[in-house]
């Protein structure tokens, strides 16, 4: 059994290695212990039934425990990337509609204020293919 329990453990890490989401160790934490209880010479029952209880004590502990560990930052990516920026108008907000020039490229936006070209505006969503947009601070007008 020696052998069947290093087998199961060598795979589940390469396993994991094609994975990286931490669950296929948690089989070879299980098949490690297993391993250690085969060269104890422990009953094979107890090795496969440690193994299971060892598995799921590792998936419900050290799993969350890790992903929550080595958590990568997200990067915001297309439109995203926009969200709380600032632009110009590029003419006046007519009809509550004008527009936006963000590099090199036009976006459509909304507006509930009515503004002048050249004044700036804060990205704060996109509904279909239009920015939704707020006056910036030092544009509104007392």
């Amino acid at each position: 059994m020696i052998v069947v329990w290093a087998v199961v453990m060598a795979l589940t890490l390469l396993l994991e290695f094609f994975t990286v989401d931490f669950f296929a160790s948690c089989f070879s934490v299980g098949a490690l212990v297993a391993l250690i209880l085969a060269a104890c010479h422990v009953n094979v029952y107890w090795q496969v039934g440690i193994f299971f209880v060892v598995t799921v004590v590792a998936l419900c502990t050290a799993r969350p425990l890790l992903k929550r560990l080595i958590k990568k930052p997200t990067v915001p990516t297309n439109v995203d990337q926009y969200f709380g920026k600032t632009a110009r108008l590029l003419s006046d907000v007519v009809d509550g509609t004008s527009s936006i020039k963000i590099n090199d490229v036009v976006w459509k936006v909304t507006c509930s204020v009515n503004l002048k070209q050249n004044d700036e505006v804060v990205i704060e969503r996109v509904e279909g293919n239009k920015m939704i947009v707020q006056p910036a601070a030092r544009t509104i007008k007392k």
